[in-house]
């Protein structure tokens, strides 16, 4: 009886079965943006498949691009999970940068996120910034330095200068010499430390003040939903309405309970979301219609009505969805509700005027 030979195996040499690991994320930046963009636009920010993330910018999940994509994402700390993952959802750091109120301080909140890998971070505090020299004097320094594989020195390159074009990054930055370029800048204020959200294309003079919760208290609304309703839908509208448009400070300063009373007081209008009927708004609320001014009041859809206030006055329900294109369908109707609010301004069907015009009955 022959014996068969069994054939050996060959073991691949170690450099071909062995992937050089990356110490930095595959896609720039600007790339690894539109997943948590999508995951803004098309899921109210809430945290999304990722199978429907994929399909939001037009890849397939099982694709090497996606894997990347959403890795990038992840390292740069935009989002949580990959494409393995249960669920990919926004961090801090992403609702930030989504969720910007200015462009400066989404430029800030992009800066952190390049900062947020730590090879990126060495390099542009060793060079002072952009200009990398070129790769025969690069690659020993890489090498030396931050101890880069030398088959990753054209690729990291490459990445790392459209990094800092995509952030406008050039000679000379450190990260400790240009420290203030990576907080994130503060808002306008007035004087009573009142925030400015939006102002009007045309020179109105006039004010509109925004009250509303400052944290979500319901589950079921996703961390930063009252930032979303406030600069996607309130600040447009009221602009569209002709009003510079404010708020109260977020940042827990000593004076914000005299802001909000003196706005309160003082604004043309004031505009109030009595979503998740919370107990500071309802009391400003009191306070405004007291003073007997005009006030716009709005709440998210499913918001248990209010007795008093349903009975008596108008409030305009928007979707609490959020995705863009609800947002886009309620915007033009919030606008319309806005300006009503303040044309019926000396009719006296307000609130005030109506339980006063009332006799007690005999």
């Amino acid at each position: 009886m022959k014996s068969r030979k069994v054939a050996k195996k060959t073991r691949p040499n170690s450099s071909e079965s062995k992937q050089t690991r990356r110490p930095y994320p595959r896609e720039t930046l600007e790339q690894a943006l539109k997943v948590p963009l999508a995951i803004k636009n098309n899921n109210g920010g809430n945290p999304w498949p990722p199978s429907d993330v994929a399909n939001a910018v037009g890849l397939s999940v099982k694709t090497p691009n996606f894997f990347y994509l959403a890795a990038a994402s992840r390292d740069f700390g935009l989002t949580e999970g990959g494409r393995d993952s249960k669920m990919i959802s926004l961090t801090d750091a992403g609702r930030d940068v989504v969720y910007a109120p200015s462009k400066e301080e989404e430029n800030a909140a992009l800066r952190k996120a390049l900062l947020h890998v730590d090879i990126f971070r060495k390099v542009l505090d060793y060079y002072k910034g952009a200009n990398l020299p070129e790769m025969q004097y690069l690659g020993n320094t890489l090498t030396r330095e931050f101890s880069l594989d030398p088959s990753l020195h054209e690729e990291f390159s490459r990445l790392f200068k459209e990094n800092c074009t995509f952030l406008g990054i050039g000679a000379g930055f450190t990260v400790e010499d240009r420290s203030v370029d990576l907080e994130t800048p503060k808002r306008s204020r007035d004087e009573n430390n009142a925030v400015v959200l939006a102002e009007p294309s045309d020179n109105t003079g006039l004010r509109c003040f925004a009250i509303m919760p400052f944290v979500e208290r319901e589950p079921a609304r996703a961390r930063g939903f009252f930032d979303e309703v406030l600069r996607a839908l309130i600040a447009p509208a009221g602009r569209e309405a002709g009003f510079e448009v404010l708020t109260a400070n977020r940042e827990g300063s000593d004076v914000i309970h005299a802001t909000i009373v003196n706005q309160l007081l003082d604004a043309d209008l004031v505009i109030a979301d009595l979503t998740e009927n919370n107990p500071n708004v309802l009391f400003e609320l009191g306070l405004r219609l007291a003073e007997d001014k005009p006030i716009a009041l709005i709440r998210a859809k499913g918001t248990a009505p209010i007795f008093d206030v349903d009975n008596m006055l108008r409030v305009f329900e928007y979707d609490g969805n959020l995705w863009a294109s609800r947002i886009d369908h309620d915007r033009p109707r919030l606008t319309e509700h806005i300006k009503a609010a303040w044309e019926n301004r000396d009719s006296n069907l307000t609130y005030m005027k109506i339980l006063r015009d009332r006799k007690s009955p005999k």
